[in-house]
């Protein structure tokens, strides 16, 4: 980036701040001041009901009291990103004005400004800096506006449409500002300078999964985080050489991210060239495994806020059409022809993980594989990642010639940065690192439980059967919500804006990739409770639109239900979760997990109205309200307090045969059940007549729900699954894998 490219963005990035630090008038006032107002054009839109006047002491109101239709008034409390782990839900409650957390805030920004200097090291010092900030600080303070736009989230599509501005004036040689920008504004808005691009990368699903069983746990998280931060790096390649930063990012996660780039000649030619690199760079690396698809649409100030009605919908609709059709054309004639003609390198075997033919290393493993075994524990426990131009010592390849090392101490980092003349840029993992200019913050699921646990570690930690479990999940029609979450006809649409779908995705994101190592850190609903709040997990992987956690089967099952509680609490009930969860033996091939879990997430997705979770097999798919209500906290509690208390061993040889008959109703036509056996098997559980009152109290009320559920085919299926959960439960370390699992 130039000193000028970086003095507009930071010029951005500081406009609306300039009434609470001191900040020089801005050298590109004219780009910054129409910047500005795109902006708000886009954010600052009127309330339906509203009063006159301005309110400084107003918290920001969450961006999904007006998502999917919503009508409510939930705000956020102020507060520092990143100072504290615990959610910041949105609530209904009132919420007081706090003086001194705005000067917290002035003071920090204070403070990374006395050591600002125009370079894009410390652009990305700056922006991570608005985002501890300004995160939970409203954009507007007029009542007739909501306030559901954070400062930071402004600011940063200010700095973003600057920049393409900037460029964009740049390229057509325009050099009074003031004549376009100012006294021509309204026929500028109308201009295409502006374009939207989007790479999403195919393949990653089967990259992840191929992979053998030794170290199986430690391979998983490596290579999905591998993809990870290939994706940002690809990201930051591609804006590095349009002259751009991260301000330009508007969503990235699942192997999916979203840029706002300026409509030249120049942005368009480096995005073929990029793309073609990438993909040359895929092939001649992983064969046609990876594959990245990228299309863009031409877009308007207007269009970014949905004038016309339906453009800023159609911007979508374009770039997902061109990813399609790169996706059904991915290869050229002369890629083919490579493919087929590529010459055998003598000594080249084909890895035994996965499957590419190249110069193997020990144990059978190709270059890449062999390095993912190695840095496993380095990646789940370094925070930073550095990426450099040559190799250095065991490393990872890159595309467009680079390499990924990690580093444990931020002093490592500082140290590459000055002394290694092939240093490029550094990562680090979910903490903002103002004293390492050169180590961009990523938002990253890193939970693990221990390291180097291993599946049968995971397993040893189960209550009952020694099992791990694998929870897939991810959001129903995301895709759609991104697009039309804000559409609503009753306001004419005017809440269509990229301010409100950034803001979203960036909320979402934040969830997924944060978060979310706090519900597994600290567990709230259990199957049966423990001292230890810590789950027994490991975050595979966790992006934008796809959760893979696995970990002892009780631990998955309970932080499942957190996840689905916290989401809703989070999304004010605008997004629903579907999942799948397999239960399996620690040995079982994790490709086969993958599999089998992917297709029980399928089927709790063909539920009606989706919201659902499959558990164990395909018959078990059921609303999550279903299976917390219903199975376990109804029939679940109930077996537990009944046959834990009074008959424990008879109980487990009743429920056996209880799901015998059970099974058997799913055999016969007309669904009916042999009551009479049941009735016997019940009154073999029946406590003696020296039982308490008490106890026979407490039969009596397992007996008449039983026989009730018994006779009604969704509570049989119900309690079938009931059953299943007990008997993990209480079996014992070393008993015999059950068929069913």
């Amino acid at each position: 980036m130039t000193k000028d490219q970086v003095k507009i963005a930071a010029e951005a990035l500081l406009h609306d701040l300039d009434k609470v630090l001191s900040i020089p008038k801005n050298s590109f006032d004219e780009i910054v001041c129409i910047a500005d107002r795109i902006a708000s054009a886009a954010d600052r839109r009127e309330k339906e009901k509203s009063e006159r006047g301005f309110d400084q002491q107003a918290p920001l109101e969450s961006i999904f009291n007006i998502l999917k239709g919503n009508h409510q008034n939930f705000c956020y409390h102020p507060q520092i990103l990143g100072d504290d782990n615990r959610i910041n839900y949105p609530t209904e409650d009132k919420i007081e004005y706090q003086e001194n957390f705005y000067t917290e805030v002035s003071q920090k920004l204070e403070e990374c400004l006395d050591q600002f200097t125009y370079d894009k090291d410390h652009l990305n010092v700056l922006l991570e800096s608005l985002e501890a900030s300004l995160s939970f600080v409203p954009a507007s303070a007029s009542l007739q506006e909501r306030a559901d736009i954070s400062l930071f989230d402004h600011v940063k599509l200010t700095a973003a449409i600057a920049s393409c501005i900037y460029l964009y004036l740049q390229e057509n040689e325009i050099e009074d500002y003031q004549e376009l920008l100012l006294k021509k504004a309204e026929k500028f808005y109308e201009e295409k300078a502006f374009m939207i691009y989007s790479m999403d990368l195919s393949g990653i699903q089967d990259f992840i999964y191929t992979i053998t069983s030794k170290g199986a746990l430690k391979g998983l998280r490596a290579r999905s985080f591998y993809l990870e931060i290939m994706m940002e790096h690809m990201i930051d390649e591609l804006l590095e050489r349009l002259s751009l930063a991260r301000t330009n990012l508007l969503y990235s996660g699942g192997g999916h991210c979203y840029l706002l780039l300026p409509n030249t000649r120049e942005a368009k030619e480096q995005c073929a060239v990029f793309e073609q690199e990438i993909n040359q760079w895929f092939l001649e690396t992983f064969q046609t495994n990876l594959f990245a698809g990228c299309g863009f649409a031409e877009c308007s100030a207007s269009d970014l806020k949905n004038q016309p009605d339906g453009s800023y919908q159609e911007i979508f609709r374009t770039i997902t059409r061109q990813i399609s059709e790169r996706k059904m054309n991915r290869y050229t004639y002369q890629d083919l022809l490579y493919l087929n003609e590529k010459e055998q390198v003598p000594g080249e075997r084909e890895c035994k993980v996965c499957r590419r033919t190249d110069l193997l290393r020990e144990d059978n493993q190709c270059e890449i594989c062999w390095a993912l075994e190695q840095m496993a524990v380095q990646i789940m426990e370094n925070r930073f990642f550095v990426i450099s131009s040559e190799k250095k010592g065991i490393s990872l390849p890159l595309p467009l010639g680079r390499h990924l090392t990690t580093e444990k101490r931020e002093e490592d980092v500082r140290q590459r940065m000055k002394e290694d003349p092939s240093f490029i840029r550094a990562y680090g993992k979910n903490k903002l690192n103002a004293g390492c200019s050169a180590a961009a913050k990523l938002w990253i699921g890193d939970y693990h439980y221990k390291t180097g646990c291993s599946f049968q570690d995971l397993a040893d930690c189960a209550q009952g059967i020694e099992r791990i479990a694998v929870l897939r999940a991810d959001v129903d029609n995301l895709g759609e919500a991104f697009v039309s979450g804000f559409a609503n006809e009753e306001n004419h649409n005017k809440y269509v804006t990229l301010s409100r779908t950034s803001a979203f995705s960036r909320k979402l994101s934040l969830f997924f990739k944060y978060h979310i190592n706090h519900l597994l850190e600290q567990g709230t609903f259990y199957l049966e409770e423990k001292e230890d709040k810590r789950r027994a997990a490991v975050i595979v992987y966790s992006g934008g639109d796809d959760l893979f956690v696995v970990g002892s089967w009780d631990d998955i099952l309970g932080f499942a239900v957190d996840l689905y509680y916290s989401l809703k609490k989070y999304s004010q009930g605008t997004l629903t979760l579907s999942a799948g969860i397999g239960i399996y033996p620690p040995k079982f091939p994790i490709s086969v997990m993958a599999k089998q879990t992917g297709a029980l997430e399928d089927a709790a997705k063909e539920v009606d109205g989706k919201n659902a979770v499959t558990l164990f097999d395909e018959r078990y798919s059921f609303h999550w309200d279903e299976l917390i209500h219903k199975i376990i906290e109804e029939k679940l509690r109930l077996i537990q307090a009944y046959l834990d208390e009074f008959a424990e061993e008879r109980g487990k040889a009743f429920l056996y045969r209880v799901l015998e008959l059970v099974r058997a109703r799913w055999m016969e036509k007309d669904g009916r059940i042999n009551i009479a056996r049941f009735a016997y098997q019940l009154s073999r559980v029946e406590p003696s007549e020296k039982a308490s009152q008490e106890q026979k109290e407490l039969y009596r009320s397992f007996a008449k729900s039983m026989y009730r559920w018994i006779q009604n085919k969704e509570d049989s299926r119900q309690l079938e699954l009931a059953i299943y959960l007990y008997i993990y439960q209480t079996r014992e370390k070393e008993g015999e894998y059950h068929g069913e699992d």
